[in-house]
């Protein structure tokens, strides 16, 4: 239910400040009002909708400008993360890291399914080892639309990817832990002009609002 919203504004067919229709999902997908309402409790703490008690949900605003800022503030808080595993240099952290990122080193460039599954498995387990838990639901908090549009936009090649991880965990071996932050959020950065350059080829931005520096 949460994935069809996200389709539906991915899309184009739902933008912002358009009514989303309880009702009207459930008879098009066949389930009942609950699961729907229960969705879009989920979507507006991810911030993707907004809802008023007893009345319509409506899709929240975004631009460019809110895409860059909310994966600025993603890379920022899952910076923290990585922080705080370099200050830290657990070994058996280290040793897990570099496993997943060998996997990912060796996976064919054209598995791209695989190879993002494996990102995600990276930083989820970055974000698990170096987080507290108010950091841990504050990322939670950013993943499911962020996550998903990513999953469905990016489209860097397999070295680009690779060279990414391994600049943050480069810095964590190191303890470098400005520099471990640091090349998270150039990753959410560049994570984010992918998403961006999806949302304009789409049609649901105009080339003039998703330029860098426009807004």
């Amino acid at each position: 239910m949460v994935e069809w919203v996200h389709r539906q504004i991915f899309d184009g067919r739902l933008r912002p400040g358009d009514r989303i229709d309880v009702e009207s999902i459930s008879a098009t997908l066949g389930v009942s009002p609950t699961p729907v309402r229960e969705a879009l409790v989920l979507l507006e703490r991810d911030g993707v909708v907004s809802t008023q008690v007893h009345r319509a949900a409506f899709v929240e605003h975004f631009d460019a400008r809110t895409l860059r800022a909310d994966f600025h503030v993603f890379g920022l808080l899952s910076g923290v993360t990585v922080s705080r595993i370099a200050r830290g240099r657990d070994p058996g952290v280290l040793a897990e890291m570099q496993r997943i990122l060998g996997e990912l080193r060796a996976t064919p460039a054209e598995a791209r399914t695989r190879w993002y599954e494996l990102t995600t498995e990276m930083v989820l387990f970055q974000h698990r080892a170096g987080g507290t838990p108010r950091l841990r639901a504050d990322l939670r908090g950013f993943g499911d639309f962020l996550d998903w549009t990513a999953r469905q936009s990016d489209q860097r090649d397999h070295a680009e990817v690779v060279r990414a991880h391994e600049l943050v965990i480069d810095a964590i071996a190191a303890g470098d832990e400005h520099g471990a932050a640091q090349a998270r959020l150039a990753d959410a950065r560049a994570v984010a002009e992918e998403v961006i350059r999806e949302f304009v080829r789409r049609g649901v931005l105009s080339a003039e609002a998703g330029a860098v520096g426009a807004g």
